[in-house]
Protein backbone atom coordinates (compact mmCIF):
# COMPACT_ATOMS: atom_id res chain seq x y z
CA UNK A 1 0.00 0.00 0.00
CA UNK A 2 2.86 2.26 -0.60
CA UNK A 3 2.80 5.13 -3.16
CA UNK A 4 4.58 3.89 -6.08
CA UNK A 5 6.11 7.08 -6.13
CA UNK A 6 7.64 6.52 -2.88
CA UNK A 7 8.56 2.67 -2.78
CA UNK A 8 12.05 3.30 -4.79
CA UNK A 9 13.11 5.59 -1.78
CA UNK A 10 12.25 2.85 0.96
CA UNK A 11 13.10 -0.10 -0.85
CA UNK A 12 16.61 1.51 -1.92
CA UNK A 13 17.18 2.34 1.57
CA UNK A 14 16.19 -0.57 3.67
CA UNK A 15 18.28 -2.44 1.10
CA UNK A 16 21.21 -0.13 0.94
CA UNK A 17 21.14 -0.32 4.63
CA UNK A 18 21.39 -4.70 4.81
CA UNK A 19 23.83 -4.52 1.89
CA UNK A 20 26.49 -1.92 4.15
CA UNK A 21 25.95 -3.77 7.01
CA UNK A 22 26.72 -7.09 5.68
CA UNK A 23 30.04 -5.04 3.87
CA UNK A 24 31.08 -3.23 6.87
CA UNK A 25 33.02 -4.93 9.26
CA UNK A 26 32.63 -3.92 13.07
CA UNK A 27 36.00 -1.73 12.93
CA UNK A 28 35.34 0.84 9.87
CA UNK A 29 32.12 2.54 12.30
CA UNK A 30 33.85 5.07 13.78
CA UNK A 31 31.67 5.84 16.82
CA UNK A 32 34.14 8.35 18.20
CA UNK A 33 32.56 11.77 18.69
CA UNK A 34 31.54 10.69 21.96
CA UNK A 35 35.18 11.12 23.34
CA UNK A 36 35.50 14.77 21.20
CA UNK A 37 31.40 15.56 23.58
CA UNK A 38 30.46 15.99 19.78
CA UNK A 39 27.09 14.79 18.50
CA UNK A 40 26.86 14.36 14.71
CA UNK A 41 22.71 15.26 13.90
CA UNK A 42 21.72 15.66 10.75
CA UNK A 43 19.47 17.90 9.45
CA UNK A 44 16.74 17.12 6.77
CA UNK A 45 17.92 20.94 5.07
CA UNK A 46 18.75 23.80 6.70
CA UNK A 47 18.98 27.75 6.08
CA UNK A 48 20.93 30.45 6.66
CA UNK A 49 19.15 32.41 9.19
CA UNK A 50 17.56 31.32 12.32
CA UNK A 51 14.97 33.53 12.91
CA UNK A 52 11.19 32.15 14.12
CA UNK A 53 9.50 34.76 13.87
CA UNK A 54 10.56 36.07 10.53
CA UNK A 55 11.28 32.69 9.37
CA UNK A 56 8.97 30.09 10.71
CA UNK A 57 8.87 26.80 9.54
CA UNK A 58 10.41 23.04 10.43
CA UNK A 59 14.37 24.38 10.69
CA UNK A 60 13.39 27.04 12.98
CA UNK A 61 11.29 25.10 15.01
CA UNK A 62 13.84 22.39 15.45
CA UNK A 63 16.03 25.04 17.36
CA UNK A 64 14.20 27.65 18.75
CA UNK A 65 13.55 26.08 22.84
CA UNK A 66 17.49 25.13 21.92
CA UNK A 67 18.65 28.43 21.83
CA UNK A 68 16.06 30.87 23.17
CA UNK A 69 13.65 31.13 26.42
CA UNK A 70 10.03 32.01 26.83
CA UNK A 71 8.77 33.53 29.97
CA UNK A 72 7.06 30.55 31.16
CA UNK A 73 7.77 26.60 30.36
CA UNK A 74 4.60 24.28 30.52
CA UNK A 75 4.32 20.94 32.61
CA UNK A 76 2.59 18.99 30.06
CA UNK A 77 2.26 15.94 32.89
CA UNK A 78 0.41 17.49 35.58
CA UNK A 79 -1.02 20.07 33.47
CA UNK A 80 0.38 23.15 34.73
CA UNK A 81 2.82 26.20 34.08
CA UNK A 82 6.31 26.38 35.48
CA UNK A 83 9.24 29.28 35.98
CA UNK A 84 11.47 29.77 33.12
CA UNK A 85 12.30 33.66 32.73
CA UNK A 86 9.99 34.48 35.27
CA UNK A 87 10.17 33.06 38.24
CA UNK A 88 6.82 34.52 39.33
CA UNK A 89 3.49 35.07 37.83
CA UNK A 90 -0.11 36.56 38.46
CA UNK A 91 -2.64 37.66 36.77
CA UNK A 92 -4.60 40.07 39.12
CA UNK A 93 -7.59 41.02 36.49
CA UNK A 94 -8.52 39.18 34.08
CA UNK A 95 -6.78 41.63 30.85
CA UNK A 96 -3.51 41.68 33.58
CA UNK A 97 -0.75 39.44 33.30
CA UNK A 98 2.20 40.47 35.62
CA UNK A 99 5.79 38.33 35.04
CA UNK A 100 8.52 38.70 38.07
CA UNK A 101 11.48 38.26 35.90
CA UNK A 102 14.48 35.88 37.46
CA UNK A 103 17.61 38.40 37.52
CA UNK A 104 20.60 35.62 37.12
CA UNK A 105 19.80 35.10 33.24
CA UNK A 106 22.31 36.02 30.96
CA UNK A 107 22.51 36.10 26.64
CA UNK A 108 24.68 34.28 24.60
CA UNK A 109 27.26 37.39 24.79
CA UNK A 110 26.90 37.50 28.25
CA UNK A 111 24.91 40.65 28.41
CA UNK A 112 21.98 40.42 31.53
CA UNK A 113 18.51 39.50 30.70
CA UNK A 114 15.81 41.77 31.74
CA UNK A 115 12.22 44.07 31.62
CA UNK A 116 13.69 45.84 28.46
CA UNK A 117 13.85 42.39 26.71
CA UNK A 118 10.60 41.27 27.16
CA UNK A 119 9.34 44.52 26.31
CA UNK A 120 11.63 45.01 22.89
CA UNK A 121 10.33 41.22 22.15
CA UNK A 122 6.70 42.30 22.36
CA UNK A 123 6.61 45.51 21.44
CA UNK A 124 8.17 44.27 18.28
CA UNK A 125 6.15 41.40 17.71
CA UNK A 126 2.71 43.66 17.82
CA UNK A 127 4.21 46.49 16.04
CA UNK A 128 1.42 47.17 13.15
CA UNK A 129 4.25 47.95 10.50
CA UNK A 130 6.10 44.83 11.49
CA UNK A 131 5.11 41.71 8.98
CA UNK A 132 4.79 38.13 10.55
CA UNK A 133 3.05 35.31 9.38
CA UNK A 134 2.12 34.24 12.28
CA UNK A 135 1.05 38.37 14.28
CA UNK A 136 -2.37 36.72 15.02
CA UNK A 137 -0.71 35.05 17.42
CA UNK A 138 0.07 38.27 19.09
CA UNK A 139 -2.91 40.55 18.32
CA UNK A 140 -4.64 40.25 21.82
CA UNK A 141 -1.97 42.17 23.52
CA UNK A 142 -3.27 46.24 23.86
CA UNK A 143 0.67 46.96 26.12
CA UNK A 144 3.51 45.41 27.48
CA UNK A 145 5.14 47.98 30.38
CA UNK A 146 8.08 47.75 32.45
CA UNK A 147 7.34 48.29 35.94
CA UNK A 148 10.51 47.66 37.31
CA UNK A 149 14.09 46.05 35.86
CA UNK A 150 12.83 42.70 36.38
CA UNK A 151 9.04 43.41 36.34
CA UNK A 152 6.69 43.42 33.18
CA UNK A 153 3.21 43.83 32.96
CA UNK A 154 1.00 43.11 29.57
CA UNK A 155 -2.04 43.76 29.01
CA UNK A 156 -5.03 42.24 27.01
CA UNK A 157 -7.78 43.91 25.06
CA UNK A 158 -10.08 41.65 26.02
CA UNK A 159 -9.99 38.32 28.11
CA UNK A 160 -8.56 35.50 26.20
CA UNK A 161 -8.27 31.95 27.15
CA UNK A 162 -4.33 31.70 25.95
CA UNK A 163 -2.81 34.56 26.85
CA UNK A 164 -0.92 32.96 29.58
CA UNK A 165 0.20 30.18 27.00
CA UNK A 166 1.37 32.21 24.65
CA UNK A 167 4.23 33.12 26.62
CA UNK A 168 5.46 29.87 27.07
CA UNK A 169 6.36 30.00 23.53
CA UNK A 170 7.25 33.54 22.87
CA UNK A 171 11.20 33.45 22.47
CA UNK A 172 12.47 36.63 24.20
CA UNK A 173 14.70 38.62 21.98
CA UNK A 174 18.44 40.41 23.15
CA UNK A 175 17.00 44.23 23.08
CA UNK A 176 20.74 45.42 22.75
CA UNK A 177 20.98 44.11 19.82
CA UNK A 178 17.82 43.46 18.24
CA UNK A 179 16.34 46.59 18.29
CA UNK A 180 19.09 48.62 16.55
CA UNK A 181 18.98 46.77 13.65
CA UNK A 182 17.95 48.55 10.55
CA UNK A 183 17.34 45.37 8.99
CA UNK A 184 15.72 42.96 11.68
CA UNK A 185 17.06 39.79 8.80
CA UNK A 186 20.58 39.71 10.21
CA UNK A 187 19.62 39.05 13.58
CA UNK A 188 19.04 35.64 12.06
CA UNK A 189 22.28 35.58 10.66
CA UNK A 190 23.79 35.51 14.16
CA UNK A 191 21.16 34.33 16.66
CA UNK A 192 21.88 35.57 20.12
CA UNK A 193 19.32 34.15 22.82
CA UNK A 194 19.95 32.87 26.07
CA UNK A 195 18.86 28.79 25.99
CA UNK A 196 20.76 26.17 26.57
CA UNK A 197 22.85 26.16 22.92
CA UNK A 198 24.80 29.31 21.54
CA UNK A 199 25.30 28.86 17.86
CA UNK A 200 28.83 29.21 17.02
CA UNK A 201 27.96 28.84 13.58
CA UNK A 202 25.34 29.20 10.84
CA UNK A 203 25.15 28.56 6.93
CA UNK A 204 22.63 27.42 4.16
CA UNK A 205 25.20 24.87 2.80
CA UNK A 206 26.92 23.57 5.79
CA UNK A 207 24.36 23.32 8.48
CA UNK A 208 24.93 24.82 12.14
CA UNK A 209 27.20 24.47 15.15
CA UNK A 210 26.01 24.49 18.63
CA UNK A 211 27.51 24.60 21.68
CA UNK A 212 27.08 24.32 25.47
CA UNK A 213 25.89 27.35 27.31
CA UNK A 214 27.48 27.24 30.54
CA UNK A 215 25.88 30.27 31.79
CA UNK A 216 22.41 28.39 31.26
CA UNK A 217 20.58 27.07 34.25
CA UNK A 218 17.89 24.52 34.65
CA UNK A 219 14.27 25.79 35.34
CA UNK A 220 10.94 24.36 35.42
CA UNK A 221 10.75 21.72 32.38
CA UNK A 222 13.38 23.01 30.99
CA UNK A 223 16.88 21.21 30.68
CA UNK A 224 20.43 21.64 30.42
CA UNK A 225 22.34 20.89 27.58
CA UNK A 226 23.43 17.34 27.43
CA UNK A 227 26.44 17.61 24.79
CA UNK A 228 28.71 20.21 24.43
CA UNK A 229 29.00 20.42 21.25
CA UNK A 230 26.04 19.81 18.11
CA UNK A 231 27.09 19.72 14.21
CA UNK A 232 23.71 19.84 12.13
CA UNK A 233 25.24 19.07 8.74
CA UNK A 234 22.02 19.10 5.88
CA UNK A 235 21.74 15.51 4.20
CA UNK A 236 18.51 16.00 1.84
CA UNK A 237 18.60 12.37 0.68
CA UNK A 238 17.85 9.07 2.27
CA UNK A 239 20.24 6.70 0.75
CA UNK A 240 23.30 9.09 1.85
CA UNK A 241 21.82 9.21 5.37
CA UNK A 242 21.96 6.05 5.44
CA UNK A 243 25.47 5.89 4.21
CA UNK A 244 26.68 8.14 7.02
CA UNK A 245 25.02 6.64 10.10
CA UNK A 246 26.59 3.13 8.64
CA UNK A 247 29.92 4.23 8.54
CA UNK A 248 29.89 6.49 11.34
CA UNK A 249 29.91 9.68 9.92
CA UNK A 250 26.89 10.83 12.26
CA UNK A 251 26.05 9.63 15.71
CA UNK A 252 22.02 9.50 14.62
CA UNK A 253 19.33 9.93 12.51
CA UNK A 254 15.45 10.73 12.69
CA UNK A 255 12.68 9.90 10.42
CA UNK A 256 14.57 6.93 8.07
CA UNK A 257 12.08 4.71 6.13
CA UNK A 258 10.56 2.45 8.44
CA UNK A 259 12.20 -0.80 6.69
CA UNK A 260 15.44 1.09 7.13
CA UNK A 261 14.75 1.54 10.88
CA UNK A 262 14.36 -2.28 10.97
CA UNK A 263 17.72 -3.48 9.27
CA UNK A 264 19.13 -0.68 11.31
CA UNK A 265 18.09 -2.17 14.70
CA UNK A 266 18.18 -5.69 13.45
CA UNK A 267 22.10 -5.28 12.99
CA UNK A 268 22.49 -5.12 16.78
CA UNK A 269 25.10 -2.15 16.06
CA UNK A 270 22.29 0.63 16.37
CA UNK A 271 19.22 1.54 18.44
CA UNK A 272 15.91 3.23 17.58
CA UNK A 273 13.99 5.30 20.04
CA UNK A 274 10.84 6.78 19.57
CA UNK A 275 9.87 10.09 20.68
CA UNK A 276 7.47 10.61 23.17
CA UNK A 277 3.88 11.16 22.68
CA UNK A 278 3.49 14.58 20.95
CA UNK A 279 0.57 16.90 19.85
CA UNK A 280 1.05 16.28 16.18
CA UNK A 281 -1.29 14.06 14.33
CA UNK A 282 -2.52 13.61 10.45
CA UNK A 283 -6.33 14.48 9.89
CA UNK A 284 -9.33 13.62 7.51
CA UNK A 285 -11.69 16.48 6.30
CA UNK A 286 -14.29 17.07 3.80
CA UNK A 287 -14.55 20.27 3.26
CA UNK A 288 -17.64 22.11 2.73
CA UNK A 289 -16.61 23.64 -1.22
CA UNK A 290 -15.69 19.73 -1.67
CA UNK A 291 -19.41 18.88 -2.08
CA UNK A 292 -19.65 21.28 -4.89
CA UNK A 293 -17.16 19.40 -7.01
CA UNK A 294 -18.42 15.70 -5.26
CA UNK A 295 -21.90 16.12 -4.90
CA UNK A 296 -21.61 12.50 -2.57
CA UNK A 297 -19.74 14.32 -0.16
CA UNK A 298 -22.83 16.59 0.49
CA UNK A 299 -24.14 13.51 2.22
CA UNK A 300 -23.15 12.96 6.30
CA UNK A 301 -23.87 9.21 5.40
CA UNK A 302 -21.41 9.11 2.91
CA UNK A 303 -18.71 11.17 4.79
CA UNK A 304 -19.30 8.48 7.86
CA UNK A 305 -18.88 5.59 5.62
CA UNK A 306 -15.46 6.88 4.32
CA UNK A 307 -14.08 7.15 7.56
CA UNK A 308 -15.36 3.66 8.93
CA UNK A 309 -13.38 2.81 5.31
CA UNK A 310 -10.11 3.52 6.63
CA UNK A 311 -8.10 1.19 8.54
CA UNK A 312 -5.97 3.25 11.19
CA UNK A 313 -4.02 0.83 12.79
CA UNK A 314 -2.97 -0.55 9.53
CA UNK A 315 -2.01 3.45 8.27
CA UNK A 316 0.26 3.54 11.47
CA UNK A 317 1.61 0.29 10.89
CA UNK A 318 2.13 1.26 7.23
CA UNK A 319 3.61 4.60 8.46
CA UNK A 320 6.25 3.16 11.49
CA UNK A 321 6.77 -0.31 11.22
CA UNK A 322 7.89 -2.71 13.44
CA UNK A 323 8.50 0.41 15.74
CA UNK A 324 4.92 1.16 15.93
CA UNK A 325 4.54 -2.73 17.46
CA UNK A 326 2.81 -1.59 21.51
CA UNK A 327 4.13 1.94 21.07
CA UNK A 328 2.26 3.69 18.86
CA UNK A 329 -1.90 3.62 18.31
CA UNK A 330 -4.33 6.08 16.30
CA UNK A 331 -5.44 9.57 17.36
CA UNK A 332 -8.79 9.60 19.01
CA UNK A 333 -9.37 13.27 19.25
CA UNK A 334 -8.76 16.44 17.14
CA UNK A 335 -6.79 17.92 20.80
CA UNK A 336 -5.06 16.62 23.45
CA UNK A 337 -5.89 15.78 26.83
CA UNK A 338 -2.80 18.03 28.29
CA UNK A 339 -4.06 20.75 26.51
CA UNK A 340 -5.84 23.01 28.52
CA UNK A 341 -9.23 23.90 27.08
CA UNK A 342 -9.63 19.93 25.19
CA UNK A 343 -12.98 18.44 25.53
CA UNK A 344 -14.20 15.42 23.36
CA UNK A 345 -16.40 12.81 24.60
CA UNK A 346 -16.74 11.22 20.78
CA UNK A 347 -14.48 8.87 19.23
CA UNK A 348 -13.50 8.22 15.73
CA UNK A 349 -15.40 5.23 14.33
CA UNK A 350 -13.93 1.76 14.18
CA UNK A 351 -12.70 0.44 10.92
CA UNK A 352 -15.80 -0.91 9.40
CA UNK A 353 -15.92 -1.46 5.88
CA UNK A 354 -19.29 -4.12 5.60
CA UNK A 355 -20.73 -0.54 7.48
CA UNK A 356 -19.41 1.51 5.18
CA UNK A 357 -21.19 -0.11 2.71
CA UNK A 358 -24.48 -0.01 3.83
CA UNK A 359 -24.23 3.49 4.81
CA UNK A 360 -22.73 4.07 1.14
CA UNK A 361 -26.15 1.75 -0.29
CA UNK A 362 -28.11 3.97 2.13
CA UNK A 363 -27.46 7.16 0.82
CA UNK A 364 -27.67 5.90 -3.09
CA UNK A 365 -24.02 4.98 -3.91
CA UNK A 366 -24.01 1.36 -3.69
CA UNK A 367 -21.89 1.50 -6.87
CA UNK A 368 -19.52 3.59 -5.28
CA UNK A 369 -18.23 7.46 -6.53
CA UNK A 370 -15.05 8.88 -7.62
CA UNK A 371 -13.23 11.25 -5.40
CA UNK A 372 -9.83 13.06 -4.67
CA UNK A 373 -7.55 12.85 -1.71
CA UNK A 374 -5.49 16.13 -1.48
CA UNK A 375 -2.44 15.49 0.62
CA UNK A 376 1.18 16.88 1.59
CA UNK A 377 4.39 15.29 -0.23
CA UNK A 378 4.92 14.30 3.24
CA UNK A 379 1.45 12.19 3.80
CA UNK A 380 1.55 10.47 0.30
CA UNK A 381 1.90 7.35 1.57
CA UNK A 382 -0.73 7.18 4.05
CA UNK A 383 -3.18 8.86 1.63
CA UNK A 384 -2.26 6.42 -1.13
CA UNK A 385 -3.12 3.49 1.67
CA UNK A 386 -6.31 5.14 1.83
CA UNK A 387 -7.44 5.61 -1.39
CA UNK A 388 -6.48 1.75 -1.47
CA UNK A 389 -8.96 1.33 1.10
CA UNK A 390 -11.81 3.31 -0.34
CA UNK A 391 -11.56 1.57 -3.33
CA UNK A 392 -12.04 -1.59 -1.40
CA UNK A 393 -15.70 -0.77 -0.63
CA UNK A 394 -16.35 0.88 -3.98
CA UNK A 395 -15.15 4.36 -3.98
CA UNK A 396 -12.42 4.87 -6.94
CA UNK A 397 -9.81 7.53 -4.71
CA UNK A 398 -6.96 8.86 -6.12
CA UNK A 399 -4.48 10.80 -4.43
CA UNK A 400 -3.60 14.44 -5.40
CA UNK A 401 -0.10 16.09 -4.01
CA UNK A 402 0.45 19.99 -3.44
CA UNK A 403 2.77 21.94 -1.05
CA UNK A 404 1.66 22.95 2.29
CA UNK A 405 2.01 26.51 1.29
CA UNK A 406 -0.61 25.77 -1.24
CA UNK A 407 -3.32 24.36 1.04
CA UNK A 408 -5.01 27.59 1.67
CA UNK A 409 -5.24 28.55 -1.96
CA UNK A 410 -6.79 24.69 -3.13
CA UNK A 411 -9.37 24.95 -0.45
CA UNK A 412 -10.28 28.59 -1.12
CA UNK A 413 -10.73 27.42 -4.87
CA UNK A 414 -12.70 24.43 -4.21
CA UNK A 415 -10.39 22.17 -5.22
CA UNK A 416 -10.36 20.07 -2.11
CA UNK A 417 -12.61 17.03 -2.23
CA UNK A 418 -11.11 15.23 1.00
CA UNK A 419 -8.28 16.67 2.30
CA UNK A 420 -5.45 14.52 4.26
CA UNK A 421 -2.69 16.41 6.27
CA UNK A 422 -0.35 16.36 8.80
CA UNK A 423 -0.45 19.11 11.59
CA UNK A 424 1.33 20.25 14.37
CA UNK A 425 -1.61 19.87 16.71
CA UNK A 426 -1.84 23.44 17.46
CA UNK A 427 2.25 23.08 18.62
CA UNK A 428 1.11 24.20 22.33
CA UNK A 429 -0.57 23.03 25.26
CA UNK A 430 -3.69 25.18 25.00
CA UNK A 431 -6.86 24.11 22.39
CA UNK A 432 -7.25 28.10 20.89
CA UNK A 433 -5.12 26.59 17.82
CA UNK A 434 -7.04 23.14 17.13
CA UNK A 435 -10.32 25.79 17.13
CA UNK A 436 -8.81 28.47 14.82
CA UNK A 437 -7.50 25.61 12.46
CA UNK A 438 -10.08 23.36 12.40
CA UNK A 439 -12.96 24.95 12.97
CA UNK A 440 -12.55 28.85 11.81
CA UNK A 441 -10.91 28.72 9.27
CA UNK A 442 -14.31 28.51 6.54
CA UNK A 443 -13.12 25.02 5.78
CA UNK A 444 -16.90 24.15 6.81
CA UNK A 445 -20.00 26.20 5.61
CA UNK A 446 -22.33 25.66 8.93
CA UNK A 447 -23.24 28.61 11.03
CA UNK A 448 -23.80 26.98 13.82
CA UNK A 449 -20.54 25.38 14.73
CA UNK A 450 -18.87 28.96 13.98
CA UNK A 451 -20.83 30.08 16.72
CA UNK A 452 -20.23 27.45 19.30
CA UNK A 453 -16.46 27.75 18.31
CA UNK A 454 -16.27 31.56 18.59
CA UNK A 455 -17.78 31.26 21.97
CA UNK A 456 -14.81 29.36 23.21
CA UNK A 457 -12.49 31.82 22.01
CA UNK A 458 -13.48 34.19 24.76
CA UNK A 459 -13.92 31.79 27.81
CA UNK A 460 -11.20 31.53 30.71
CA UNK A 461 -12.36 29.02 32.92
CA UNK A 462 -10.97 25.73 32.37
CA UNK A 463 -13.22 23.62 33.23
CA UNK A 464 -16.03 25.42 31.27
CA UNK A 465 -14.30 25.92 28.42
CA UNK A 466 -13.54 21.85 28.32
CA UNK A 467 -16.99 21.66 28.07
CA UNK A 468 -17.55 24.26 25.52
CA UNK A 469 -15.18 22.89 23.19
CA UNK A 470 -16.65 19.37 23.81
CA UNK A 471 -19.58 20.40 22.39
CA UNK A 472 -17.84 21.57 19.58
CA UNK A 473 -15.63 18.66 18.71
CA UNK A 474 -18.51 16.29 19.31
CA UNK A 475 -21.21 18.66 17.23
CA UNK A 476 -18.31 18.34 14.38
CA UNK A 477 -18.04 14.58 14.74
CA UNK A 478 -21.63 13.61 14.66
CA UNK A 479 -21.52 15.92 11.27
CA UNK A 480 -18.59 14.05 10.08
CA UNK A 481 -16.80 17.19 9.39
CA UNK A 482 -12.95 16.19 10.48
CA UNK A 483 -11.16 13.39 11.92
CA UNK A 484 -8.02 12.55 13.29
CA UNK A 485 -6.44 9.72 11.69
CA UNK A 486 -2.49 8.67 13.15
CA UNK A 487 -0.05 10.71 15.55
CA UNK A 488 3.21 12.15 13.79
CA UNK A 489 6.17 10.73 16.40
CA UNK A 490 9.76 11.22 15.37
CA UNK A 491 11.42 8.06 15.18
CA UNK A 492 15.45 8.49 15.77
CA UNK A 493 17.94 5.50 14.98
CA UNK A 494 21.43 6.67 16.78
CA UNK A 495 24.25 4.73 17.91
CA UNK A 496 24.15 2.67 21.38
CA UNK A 497 26.81 5.69 23.24
CA UNK A 498 23.30 8.22 22.70
CA UNK A 499 20.65 8.56 24.66
CA UNK A 500 17.40 10.71 24.15
CA UNK A 501 15.79 12.55 27.16
CA UNK A 502 11.86 11.88 26.94
CA UNK A 503 9.00 13.28 28.88
CA UNK A 504 4.93 12.23 29.05
CA UNK A 505 3.77 14.39 25.96
CA UNK A 506 5.98 17.55 24.19
CA UNK A 507 4.53 19.94 21.65
CA UNK A 508 7.17 18.98 19.06
CA UNK A 509 10.25 16.58 18.62
CA UNK A 510 12.93 16.33 20.60
CA UNK A 511 15.63 19.70 20.80
CA UNK A 512 19.17 19.50 19.91
CA UNK A 513 19.44 21.20 23.72
CA UNK A 514 18.31 17.26 24.95
CA UNK A 515 20.19 14.79 23.83
CA UNK A 516 23.23 13.26 26.28
CA UNK A 517 25.64 10.75 26.40
CA UNK A 518 24.91 7.39 27.88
Amino acid sequence: MTSSKFLPKFFLAATFASAMLAALPAHNQAWAQKSKDTLRFPLGDAESSLDPYLLPGPFNNAWELSVWDSLLSFDSKNVKFAPLLAKSWSQPDPTIYEFELRDDVKFHDGQTLDADDVVHTLNYLIDPKVNLRYKSSWNWIQSVEKLSQYKVRIKSKIPVPDGMMWMAYTSIYPEHIHAPLADKQAFGAKPVGSGPLKIAKIDKNTGIVAERNSDFKAMGTKVAAGIGRVVAEPVPDVGTLVAKILTGSVDLARDLPADAVTSLKDSGQFEFTLAPDALAYSFFGFPSLGAQNVKALGDVRVRQAIVKAINRPQLVEAQYGAVAKNNVKPFEGLCSKEQLGCGFTKEVPSYDPAGAKKLLAEAGYADGFDVVISTFPTNQTEATAMSGMLRAVGIRATVRIHLPAARVQQLSQGKVDIGYYGWSGGGMFEASPQIVRHFLSKEYDDPELTRMANETMTMTNDVDRRKAIAKVMDYAHDQAYVFPMIPIRAVYVHTKEVDLTNRDIRAGAINAHEFSWK
